[in-house]
């Protein structure tokens, strides 16, 4: 059990048992430039040693900044910000940053408390993934000041910095290559209202007008990945599909497994889905996708609000988008 009466270890101590002086001690610790590597190597193991601790609150208080980014994110259990959330914190670490990271499962009232937490713990900039009602959550951000990115969305009422996909064109390619799989009665099941769900769907929408007698349909499900069974039966019922866009990966995967509990012969449906989870993560069924890198993203994300952080507002606000691409899996091929 700890010993609460423990007492922090200090950089007088640190000089004491090094005989270097406690300014010298701070620059080791700091990373200062102008001391040799050697001496900072040996104050840094005599720091380790003795247990010693920063104080970043005191640090935070003199220089203005606590080196601390929050990451906001709607599941974390979605492997997609599992590996977002690995690129972001590799990216801050590079700004010797550190992430903390607070999971809404897309309840704005749970959004509003990680903000307001992110708030009082005086975070340098906030990476903000919003729910679609998350407007009001960049309003507070924005009027205590407080630097934010958000995360693959964007609100076209709030002006406010943001890194995208490429979302239309994403549903553009998943459409195209449903079709050019020969798939003619088409159906994408989308997530409730956000931008990039409606983007999506507008450029599936838009591939589906380049093929002479194809149908589509379009279900919203009002629960993210738990209405996917119930809305994809009852489409099923009504006539029979033998494409399918998903919103995201876990969508299809979803409906994947519902099709088969449904008895549905495999590859009767082909499924195309979106993020490209797969490019870091095997699956049981090679599912194609839309994809873009999560490298690239993550940086662009850290890049953007560290400019921001350094007060650089000059052209704010940016939307940047990266592009998607599609990456073609066993999912919509033809079985042999």
């Amino acid at each position: 059990m700890p010993n609460k009466g423990t007492q922090r270890v200090t950089m007088k101590e640190i000089a004491r048992e090094t005989g270097f002086s406690v300014n010298t001690v701070s620059k080791a610790l700091r990373d200062a430039p102008d001391l040799s590597g050697q001496t900072k190597r040996m104050i840094r193991d005599v720091a380790k040693r003795l247990g010693y601790v920063a104080n970043n609150m005191a640090s935070a208080l003199r220089s203005g900044y606590s080196s601390v980014l929050a990451l906001i994110v709607g599941d974390i259990s979605n492997p997609f910000f599992g590996i977002l959330c690995k690129e972001i914190e590799q990216q801050a670490a590079r700004h010797n940053y550190t992430v903390i990271v607070f999971n809404t499962e897309e309840d704005p009232e749970k959004e509003d408390r990680a903000v307001r937490t992110a708030l009082s713990q005086n975070v340098d900039g906030v990476l903000l993934a919003p729910s679609q009602n998350g407007a009001q959550a960049v309003r507070l951000l924005q009027a205590y000041g407080k630097p934010c990115v958000l995360i693959g969305r964007y609100f076209a009422d709030r002006a406010a910095d943001a890194v995208l996909y490429d979302d239309e064109n994403g549903g553009y390619l998943a459409g195209k290559h449903l079709l050019e799989c020969g798939c003619r009665n088409l159906l994408m099941i989308n997530a409730p209202h956000n931008s990039s769900a409606e983007n999506r769907a507008k450029g599936f929408a838009r591939a589906m007008t380049e093929v002479p007698g194809a149908k589509s349909r379009m279900l919203t499900v009002e629960s993210p990945l738990g209405g996917v069974p119930s809305a994809l039966r009852q489409a099923y019922e009504q006539e029979t599909i033998d494409g399918i866009f998903a919103y995201s990966d876990l969508f299809a995967m979803k409906a994947i497994w519902t099709l088969d509990e449904m008895g549905v012969e495999p590859g009767t449906v082909r499924i195309v889905g979106f993020d490209d989870i797969q490019s870091r993560l095997s699956l049981s069924m090679p599912l194609t996708t839309i994809g873009a890198g999560k490298a690239a993203f993550g940086q662009a994300l850290v890049e953007l609000l560290m400019k921001r952080i350094s007060g650089d507002m000059s052209d704010f606000p940016v939307q940047q988008v990266l592009p998607t691409k599609l990456v073609v899996r066993k999912s919509t091929r033809q079985e042999s």
